[in-house]
């Protein structure tokens, strides 16, 4: 397929390294130049599919119109969707990504497959978000069972994206470096790359990439660099990535939008079945009920033995024989 050749130009450079490498991360479709300098994005002389040129970019090309000869299509990258209107089709820069992807292929006549979700380089990769909308104290047990259990077949990277987490406790290791650490590493690099050997860990069958530390940390972090840090999972070698979701992820609707599964998880009763029947509602408007599997968890912590909690001692029991059942074949898929 004939690569789609993209102009970006914003003066925003977090979000715009961050938007070319979540479009690099989506396979061999693009082939993306990105400008932060409106005089250099001027003297630019290539030829491109289509621009996503913001405010400042816009302005230029009124002011050098045979710049327009160099693209198929242009686009005015907006910061709000109340910005004033020019002679360009506005996309709005924080929606979430599918509906971006798709308003630019849109504008180019393109409607194949997005192939975010099986791209060449790793046909057998498969991310699955698990998160449990009601908050069961058992979602980091269970993740952690069915990454052991995908590792005895495929390689496999479990993500603890949690705001607090007992990660470290259950598996007994001391964990000097985490997502943080990588999120960090990352953006100090003009063009990052997805090895992450020097930030995972593992654990019998499975790779780890521990919690970031420090209240509200996992919060700051933006969508932006959501978007590059799946972008460098989908260039990773790693056939199943589990990621444990925390509902005060900031971008995640960008993270469920470019997920290949999510795994809600449920409790027993009325209530929370009420609960879970709102949850769904929305990922239903957000166009992700395709996506999306319900599982009732019915154990609790409390059944998982007495002392301190140990990963060995909750796989041997109830909950691991159930993940057991449910996933045994999953890693094979």
């Amino acid at each position: 397929m004939k690569k789609i050749r993209l102009l970006i130009a914003d003066t925003d450079s977090s979000y715009l390294n961050a938007l070319v490498r979540y479009l690099i991360g989506t396979g061999n479709q693009y082939e993306v130049t990105g400008y932060t300098d409106v005089a250099r994005f001027v003297r630019e002389g290539n030829d491109f599919t289509l621009g996503l040129l913001g405010k400042e970019f816009i302005d230029a090309v009124r002011k050098h119109p045979v710049k327009k000869q160099q693209f198929g299509r242009i686009m005015h990258l907006t910061d709000s969707i109340d910005e004033e209107k020019t002679d360009y089709e506005q996309i709005y820069k924080f929606q979430n990504m599918s509906t971006f992807i798709e308003q630019m292929r849109n504008a180019i006549n393109i409607h194949c497959a997005d192939s975010r979700l099986k791209s060449k380089e790793n046909l057998a990769q498969n991310i699955r978000v698990i998160f449990s909308p009601m908050h069961h104290e058992l979602a980091l047990p269970f993740a952690l069972s069915m990454a052991k259990i995908m590792g005895e077949n495929t390689q496999t990277l479990f993500v603890d994206m949690e705001d607090i987490s007992v990660l470290q406790q259950l598996l007994d290791r001391d964990m000097k470096r985490d997502l943080g650490d990588y999120l960090y590493h990352i953006a100090g690099q003009d063009v990052p790359d997805g090895n992450m050997v020097d930030f995972i860990g593992f654990y019998d069958t499975f790779y780890y990439m521990a919690p970031m530390k420090g209240l509200s940390a996992l919060a700051q972090v933006t969508p932006e660099q959501w978007i590059g840090f799946i972008g460098n999972l989908r260039k990773s070698e790693f056939e199943q990535v589990i990621i444990l979701m925390d509902s005060s992820v900031n971008g995640m609707d960008e993270i469920l939008q470019a997920a290949d599964d999510i795994l809600l998880l449920g409790k027993p009763g009325e209530y929370y079945s009420y609960s879970m029947k709102v949850f769904a509602e929305r990922m239903s408007l957000e166009g992700l009920a395709d996506k999306c599997r319900q599982m009732l968890l019915p154990m609790s912590a409390a059944g998982q033995g007495v002392g301190q909690p140990a990963m060995g001692q909750m796989i041997g029991g109830n909950l691991g024989s159930f993940v057991r059942r449910e996933f045994a074949n999953a890693g094979a898929v």
